[in-house]
């Protein structure tokens, strides 16, 4: 697709700077910052609704989200959320935000842009990620609650937890194969995989150190974990659950996205003022493009 006035590009990638207070709008043809979008105070995560529409960024300073129309790059509302917003997750009708100081999500209407529930989870929820199941369209998401050491389970058509489940020790950010069967989850100590229907954890793998963010290929054949704790990107093999590469990228990398064609994966480097381009072909870094400070979320239009 190719970029108009009148359609949103499916080429751009979204990078939240924490202390600029600026989203820098990435083509992922070109690789170089289209636009920069002023924020709220402390940028943190951001996602795409699935329509391509609008981009949802929460602002953990001060306890709001907005929404930036992508056909201007322009913010047109800003929308008060609970303390410490810490992730954002999209489904069809409603967007998540995680609220870490308080326990709980913030349920906002894609259509009114409105908050319209709040959900109770477990403590310092810090990831939201919905998906469905294809055999049944049953929808749910799953919130991290880093010290809880939980996931709540979300029905997303009635917003509210069905299910909260063991999940190892301090999760974090979540990814979901494309049929909804198993979720990988990063953890304090790896990464673990769960399976959504039995609710239970099916593995654990090594990664680096204190893996924090994770993005699964449009082909459903590998996952990119940013690990923190020693700049480096693993790659795993979803079919054998393995490391099969380990990327040394930018200082502090966090969240991963994977482009929509599945060949790069762009990573957020929260200790610098940059992003990793790897090419996920070689499993190599290609190129570095220099954001605003500490970048801290990133996110691409989803499949």
């Amino acid at each position: 697709m190719t970029t108009g006035n009148h359609t949103p590009s499916f080429h751009f990638a979204y990078v939240t700077n924490f202390d600029d207070d600026t989203v820098s709008v990435i083509d992922t043809r070109t690789r170089k910052v289209k636009a920069t979008i002023k924020t709220g105070r402390g940028p943190f995560e951001i996602a795409v609704t699935p329509d391509g529409k609008y981009a949802y960024v929460v602002n953990k300073r001060d306890h709001t989200a907005q929404v930036i129309r992508r056909k201007t790059n322009t913010i047109i509302r800003t929308i008060q959320v609970g303390n410490s917003p810490s992730d954002v997750g999209t489904s069809k009708k409603f967007v998540y935000v995680t609220n870490a100081a308080d326990g709980t999500v913030s349920v906002i209407s894609i259509r009114t842009q409105k908050v319209v529930k709040t959900i109770k989870v477990g403590k310092n929820p810090v990831g939201v990620t919905t998906s469905t199941m294809k055999c049944c369209d049953k929808g749910f998401g799953y919130v991290s609650n880093h010290d809880s050491n939980t996931i709540s389970i979300l029905d997303v058509k009635r917003n509210q937890v069905v299910k909260t489940i063991p999940a190892g020790v301090g999760p974090d950010q979540i990814a979901f194969t494309r049929n909804g069967r198993l979720a990988y989850i990063t953890t304090n100590t790896g990464v673990i995989v769960i399976g959504t229907q039995s609710r239970r954890i099916l593995k654990s793998i090594k990664v680096g150190l204190k893996p924090i963010g994770i993005a699964i290929t449009p082909n459903n054949k590998f996952a990119y974990v940013g690990n923190e704790g020693d700049n480096t990107v693993s790659a795993i093999c979803l079919k054998k659950n393995k490391v099969i590469a380990t990327i040394r990228v930018g200082k502090k990398p966090g969240i991963v996205a994977i482009t929509q064609d599945g060949k790069y994966a762009y990573v957020a480097n929260f200790g610098e003022n940059t992003v990793s381009v790897i090419l996920i072909k070689k499993n190599k870094v290609i190129d570095t493009i220099t954001v605003g400070r500490l970048a801290s979320g990133l996110a691409i239009i989803p499949l």
